[in-house]
C-alpha cells in the first residue's frame, strides 16, 4: 500500500476518543439501576418485599429478614427475559455517516438501505435481532439454634443480579451505537440476620462480584476525524473513501466487593418496617479493544495489519482500556399492613444514588514496547453523563384465601413505576433506559410441610421516550418503547 493511501489513517487514533464513550455503557433492561432487583417469588409478583422478606433472596433484599426464618433452608429459583422494543431513529448527517444513508446504502458490505421519510426519520422500525436475560439465584440459610442462638441467621448465596444482552442488526444506523453487547454480574453474597427483640431485627451482607462487559461498534471514520459543527476536511473524506467505516470489539473484566446493611422495625404483629442501605463502589473495567476496517482495500485484514499500518506514520493504537461504570448508594424503605389474616398490603421505595454520576472515565492503555506517539489521553475520552437521582415506587398485595394456621396458599399481584435516571441529552440506543411499569402477579403454594413453590409472571411495559436534543456523537434523536415478559419460578425446601 502506498504512503499516500494510508496517511488518512494518522487520524483513527483520535477516532477512539468517539469510541470508547460507548464502549463504557452495557446494555441494560432496567431504570432504576445497573443492578436489577426482580429476584425471589414474592418480590416478583406484589413488587414489594423490604419490610416482608420472608424467603431466602433475603440475602439480596434485606438481611435482616433472615432472622425471622428458623431452620436450615435451600432455595432454588430463576426467571427469564422475553424482550421485545422498538426504536425509530432521526436520520444521521448523510455527510458524516455516508455509509447508511442514500444514495451509498446498497453497496458491498450493506445488507439494505434505510431510506428516510418525510419526518426526518428512518422509515424502518429498529428492532434487536435477538435477546437474553436470566435472573437465577442459588442460596442457603440456617439459624444457630447449634450454638444456642435461634435469633441469629446466616446465610449464603450465589446469584446473577445482571446477566443480559443484545444484538441488533449489523447494518442498520443503530450499528454506529450498539451492533451487540453483554453484561454479566455474578454475585457470592454472605449475611446475617439477627432478631434483638420482639421488635427489632438489624442484618448486614458482603459480596463479592465478578463482572464482564463486552461491546461491539461501528464507527464513522469521517464523523470521528471531524470536530462537532464543523465541516469535513480534506482527510476525513479521503480517509472514509479509503477505509469506509471500522467495527469496534471491547470487552472487559473486573471483580469488586460490595456491602449493605439492613433493619426490620416491628412495632405491631399487623405493622412492619423495613430498611435497607447498599453502598457505593466504581467498578474498573479493564479489557482489550481491537477494530477492523470496514472498507473494500481493507476489508478482511487482521486487526494488527490496521495497526501495522498506523504504525509508518508515527502513531499508534491503545491496546486496552479501562472503563469506570459507577454503582451507587442504594436507599430502600418499605412498609407492610396486615389488616386481616388473610390479606397483606406493601409499599416500597428504592432509591439509586446517581447523581453523582457526572462524568464517564475512560482510560486508554498503550504498549509501552510499541513506537509511535500516544495521541489519546484520559481527559479526552472522558465523557459527561450528568444522571439524575432514580426511584422505584411500587405496591403489591398477598391474599391467603385460606387463612389456615399455616399459608398454604399465598395469592400475589403488584404493580410499579421505574424511574429511569438518564436525561436526554446524554441518552445513547447503547444504553436506552426507559421509564417502565412493572406489573406482577403469582401463586405460592406450601407442600408436604417441607417444600414451598412459588411460580410467577412479570409484565415491563417500557413507556414512549421521544428524544430530540441529544447532545452525544453521534446523536441519539429517537423514539423508541418495549414490553418484556418474565416468567419465573423459585423452589424453597425447609430441613
Amino acid at each position: 500500500m502506498k504512503r499516500s493511501a494510508v496517511r488518512p489513517l494518522a487520524g483513527i487514533a483520535a477516532a477512539l476518543a468517539f469510541i470508547a464513550c460507548f464502549a463504557a455503557m452495557p446494555q441494560r433492561a432496567h431504570a432504576g439501576g445497573f443492578t436489577i432487583t426482580l429476584m425471589g417469588g414474592r418480590r416478583s409478583a406484589t413488587m414489594v418485599n423490604l419490610a416482608t422478606p420472608d424467603d431466602t433472596t433475603a440475602i439480596f433484599h434485606n438481611a435482616a429478614g433472615l432472622a425471622d426464618q428458623p431452620g436450615v433452608r435451600l432455595h432454588v429459583g430463576a426467571s427469564l427475559t422475553f424482550l421485545s422494543t422498538r426504536f425509530e431513529m432521526q436520520a444521521l448527517d448523510p455527510t458524516r455517516f455516508p455509509e447508511i444513508n442514500a444514495p451509498n446504502c446498497g453497496r458491498p458490505g450493506q445488507l439494505r438501505c434505510w431510506p428516510i421519510g418525510s419526518n426526518g426519520y428512518y422509515s424502518n422500525i429498529i428492532e434487536p435481532e435477538r435477546t437474553f436475560g436470566a435472573l437465577p439465584f442459588l442460596g442457603a440459610s440456617t439459624d444457630l439454634r447449634f450454638l444456642g442462638r435461634k435469633d441469629i441467621t446466616v446465610g449464603l448465596a450465589v446469584y446473577a443480579p445482571n446477566f443480559y444482552g443484545a444484538f441488533l442488526p449489523s447494518d442498520a444506523p443503530t450499528a454506529y451505537h450498539l451492533i451487540d453487547g453483554t453484561f454479566f454480574v455474578v454475585a457470592t453474597t454472605a449475611a446475617v440476620g439477627w432478631r434483638i427483640n420482639r421488635y427489632i431485627a438489624i442484618g448486614a451482607r458482603l459480596s463479592y462480584h465478578y463482572m464482564r462487559l463486552g461491546f461491539s461498534r461501528k464507527l464513522s471514520l469521517i464523523d470521528s476525524l471531524t470536530p462537532p459543527g464543523q465541516a469535513p476536511d480534506g482527510l476525513a473524506t479521503t480517509g472514509q473513501a479509503l477505509l469506509g467505516d471500522l467495527l469496534l470489539d471491547y470487552s472487559g473484566v473486573d471483580h469488586g466487593i460490595g456491602w449493605g446493611a439492613s433493619l426490620l422495625f416491628n412495632p405491631f404483629r399487623w405493622l412492619a418496617f423495613g430498611f435497607n442501605y447498599g453502598g457505593a463502589s466504581a467498578a474498573r473495567f479493564d479489557g482489550d479493544v481491537t477494530f477492523r476496517g470496514l472498507g473494500r482495500q481493507i476489508r478482511d485484514q487482521p486487526p494488527e495489519r490496521l495497526r501495522e499500518v498506523v504504525s509508518t506514520i508515527g502513531y499508534k493504537l491503545p491496546r486496552s482500556l479501562i472503563v469506570e461504570l459507577p454503582i451507587p448508594h442504594t436507599l430502600q424503605w418499605g412498609v407492610a399492613v396486615k389488616p386481616t389474616r388473610w390479606l397483606e398490603i406493601g409499599v416500597d421505595y428504592r432509591l439509586w444514588l446517581y447523581n453523582f454520576f457526572e462524568k464517564q472515565i475512560i482510560s486508554p492503555r498503550y504498549d509501552a514496547d510499541e513506537p509511535g506517539q500516544e495521541p489519546l489521553t484520559e481527559a479526552q475520552l472522558s465523557r459527561d453523563k450528568n444522571y439524575s437521582v432514580s426511584y422505584e415506587l411500587g405496591i403489591g398485595f398477598l391474599v391467603r384465601p385460606l387463612p389456615t394456621r399455616r399459608p398454604d396458599l399465598e395469592l400475589m399481584a403488584g404493580v410499579s413505576y421505574d424511574k429511569s435516571p438518564i436525561p436526554d441529552e446524554t441518552f445513547t440506543l447503547d444504553n436506552p433506559s426507559l421509564d417502565l411499569i412493572q406489573i406482577g402477579s403469582g401463586v405460592r403454594m406450601t407442600l408436604f410441610r417441607h417444600w414451598r413453590v412459588a411460580l410467577t409472571y412479570m409484565v415491563l411495559v417500557y413507556l414512549q421516550r421521544d428524544v430530540t436534543t441529544s447532545q452525544t456523537s453521534p446523536p441519539t434523536n429517537a423514539r423508541g418503547r418495549g414490553v418484556a415478559h418474565l416468567p419465573g419460578v423459585e423452589v424453597e425446601y425447609l430441613f
